[in-house]
């Protein structure tokens, strides 16, 4: 797997390389892609207005030095009717976004309450998957999410950060779980290594492994391949009418 869905620069305000120095990184990695998927203005230390997605359009190549750069976003889920601090009218110029939770974004609720949060931005038709759906903080129903990624054509991410343990404790049981109802209902799912400092880009290796364990399908693992990502994105392009 040499796609890298989940990573952030400088402008996160939290995260600590340049574009280029993830960029170096990656090539140096072996990737052939990855997306930057800097947080959202909901986030503390954040850089701006989330207007950066936009100039990022017109500013960065889709290719340098033969990896292909995907401009994307981690917006964050700020409350439980689903909302996120991405403006709808930047979406059209992000290809690839994110909604998660962050308990510093929005306070944990009930595990139903969380899960509809969730459930309700994918419902939105504006977020492509969703950022570590696996913290001890903020307590899932799986089944039910797993029904809604199918339902509205969602991925949802392993994320390899998760699975070192550092950040959200001990996640390696919920994304399993996740992973067995995913596999039972046809759910996408997307790989990322949450990299904030470049020595982490393309680090893919214990969700690699987790997602063998459970013989996950690789017709839906969306960065299994770069055509397998491409086609993904055409999809998620009509669900949120953008041509």
């Amino acid at each position: 797997m040499k796609i890298d869905l989940h990573t952030h620069t400088i402008i996160s305000g939290h995260a600590y390389s340049t574009l280029k120095e993830n960029l170096d990184a990656a090539k140096q990695a072996g990737l052939v892609a990855f997306a930057v998927t800097d947080h959202g203005p909901a986030m503390p230390g954040v850089l701006g207005d989330a207007y950066h997605v936009v100039n990022m359009k017109f500013s960065v190549p889709k290719e340098m030095e033969g990896i292909r750069i995907i401009r994307g976003f981690e917006a964050n889920i700020v409350d439980y009717d689903g909302r996120t601090d991405l403006p709808t009218e930047f979406t059209p110029n992000v290809e690839f976004i994110l909604g998660s939770l962050h308990e510093i974004c929005i306070l944990p609720r009930s595990r139903q309450e969380n899960t509809e949060g969730i459930i309700n931005a994918m419902a939105t038709g504006l977020i492509d998957g969703v950022g570590h759906p696996d913290g001890a903080g903020f307590p899932l129903d799986y089944v039910s999410l797993a029904e809604a990624a199918v339902e509205y054509r969602v991925a949802l991410e392993v994320n390899n950060n998760s699975l070192r343990g550092f950040v959200r404790g001990d996640c390696r049981s919920n994304i399993l779980e996740m992973l067995i109802q995913g596999k039972k209902a046809g759910a996408y799912v997307t790989v990322g290594s949450d990299a904030h400092f470049y020595t982490s880009m393309g680090q893919l290796d214990l969700a690699i492994n987790l997602l063998q364990e459970v013989d996950y399908p690789k017709e839906r693992i969306i960065n299994q391949s770069l055509k397998q990502f491409e086609d993904f994105l055409e999809m998620r392009k009509m669900e949120r009418n953008i041509l």
